[in-house]
């Protein structure tokens, strides 16, 4: 790395200071900057035990030590969120027998910032990084709620009625019929989840209506990029 930037001093002493001599000594330059802060980290860490989680209950100790010494709304407590969730993005979803839109969320979480340490560790990055989708809305509409366990009870040969006294929360005996046909509906789609990725605009919903005015357009930003979800 010195040869290379005395040789390019050396050449900018021969040709005069062009500008591609003097881009390539400042590329030089930085690069042996940031060596030289690699050897000192290395150099010091020789000389000491790396401080890394022995286990998940341990990390999730750490991890609540930083909310717990926070105020959730301080500026202080939005950098750790920002550190924390590397990625977030909020879409819509909605059962696939119509309804209403529901927000879920598809996000990257890592835990690096809670033990630095990991950074000098092969493979850690992907065991402390992680690819989560999150419900945003409260609960899942009644007939999602009951679905799987009026399947269940219909298939030990009870009737609907008999369903609604055995279910585990209030409902009705229209909740239940609501339930088997979504159920119906998701096999006959050959859906393994009763909800859909709503990438527009549903035509069946009366609520969304301003797409339909011919005054409307939607245009994109030019770098927007929709992640895969």
């Amino acid at each position: 790395m010195f040869q290379q930037e005395k040789n390019v001093q050396d050449a900018i002493a021969a040709c005069g200071a062009k500008p591609l001599l003097l881009e390539k000594l400042t590329e030089l330059e930085a690069l042996r900057r940031s060596q030289s802060q690699e050897r000192r980290a290395l150099e010091q860490l020789a000389g000491r035990r790396l401080q890394l989680p022995e286990s998940v209950s341990q990390l999730h100790e750490l991890l609540d030590e930083k909310f717990a010494a926070l105020a959730l709304d301080s500026p202080e407590f939005g950098i750790l969120l920002r550190q924390l969730v590397l990625r977030f993005h909020v879409y819509l979803v909605r059962l696939c027998d119509g309804g209403h839109l529901l927000p879920r969320a598809n996000l990257t979480l890592s835990l690096k910032s809670l033990a630095p340490d990991t950074k000098y560790v092969s493979g850690m990055d992907a065991l402390f990084t992680r690819e989560l989708t999150l419900d945003l809305f409260e609960r899942p509409p009644q007939r999602e709620r009951i679905r799987v366990e009026a399947v269940r009870l219909e298939a030990e040969g009870l009737d609907q009625r008999t369903i609604v006294s055995h279910l585990s929360e209030k409902a009705t005996v229209t909740a239940v019929q609501r339930a088997l046909a979504l159920d119906r509906r998701m096999q006959n789609l050959g859906l393994s989840t009763p909800y859909l990725i709503m990438q527009g605009p549903p035509t069946d919903y009366p609520k969304l209506r301003r797409h339909k005015n011919p005054k409307y357009r939607f245009e994109p930003l030019p770098d927007d990029q929709r992640p895969a979800i």
